[in-house]
């Protein structure tokens, strides 16, 4: 069976180095954690992530995305939509929504993809 694409932005595939601090809802309760994953893919709104951590569902988190071979740099907030174990290793991907929060670089992040 086929799966069904949600996402309404068009995903261009880029591994670049993220940094996600957990806010609320971990699945250990480790408020203020910092996880280094990598981007597997990313939208005007959302992004995919491969993490060794799992992250609840539901969980709204702050995303430091470093672009390094441009120097750039985004504070981004998100709401995981999905997370998935991929293997035994374990390897996690994640499914970001990317929300317009005030403090965030949303409006920069979007021109990426204008």
């Amino acid at each position: 069976m086929e799966k069904l694409e949600l996402r309404g932005e068009q995903r261009v595939v880029r591994e670049e180095v993220v940094f996600i601090e957990v806010l609320s809802s971990s699945v250990n309760d480790e408020n203020g954690l910092v996880v280094k994953c990598t981007t597997a893919d990313i939208s005007r709104r959302g992004i995919k992530v491969s993490t060794n951590y799992p992250i609840d569902v539901g969980a709204y988190l702050e995303l430091l995305i470093d672009f390094n071979q441009d120097s750039l740099k985004y504070l981004l907030t998100g709401e995981v939509k999905w997370c998935n174990q991929i293997d035994s290793e374990p390897t996690y991907h994640c499914g970001f929504e990317l929300l317009d929060a005030e403090h965030s670089d949303i409006k920069l992040w979007q021109e990426l993809f204008d």
